[in-house]
């Protein structure tokens, strides 16, 4: 089984988004351009608590995973629709929208950033049982 947070990076790439410059998982590698002269993508995990207790031995995962979009500052895309329209992808493939905070600015790069979760509850098979 593969780490949620690839599962919803992975997922994300696949639809091809023409307005995603860069597209990473976990962290912005050093030396990555964050001028704001591009739009990147961050997909990372926030938590992923165990549940569904039966014995003393859990039976799913709560996957939470945060996207982070930071917005290229010249965008001539409509914001609010491409992020509605990959929310929506996201639930499509059976990842609900659990928050949604307000669009900011961000100070030093003055790029409008979206922050989104999606959660997701994975039944975990144990080998051997």
């Amino acid at each position: 089984m593969e780490l949620p947070v690839m599962t919803v990076y992975q997922l994300i790439q696949s639809l091809h988004y023409g307005w995603i410059d860069q597209l990473y998982s976990m962290n912005i590698p050093p030396g990555a351009d964050t001028s704001g002269k591009q739009t990147i993508v961050l997909i990372t995990s926030i938590t992923e608590p165990l549940g569904g207790y039966r014995n003393d031995q859990f039976s799913n995962m709560q996957a939470n995973i945060q996207v982070q979009i930071f917005w290229k500052k010249d965008t001539q895309e409509n914001i609010f629709n491409e992020e509605v329209a990959l929310m929506n992808n996201l639930e499509n493939q059976d990842w609900l929208v659990s928050s949604h905070e307000p669009n900011t600015v961000d100070p030093h790069t003055d790029q409008v950033t979206a922050t989104f979760s999606v959660t997701k509850t994975i039944i975990v098979k144990k080998e051997g049982l």
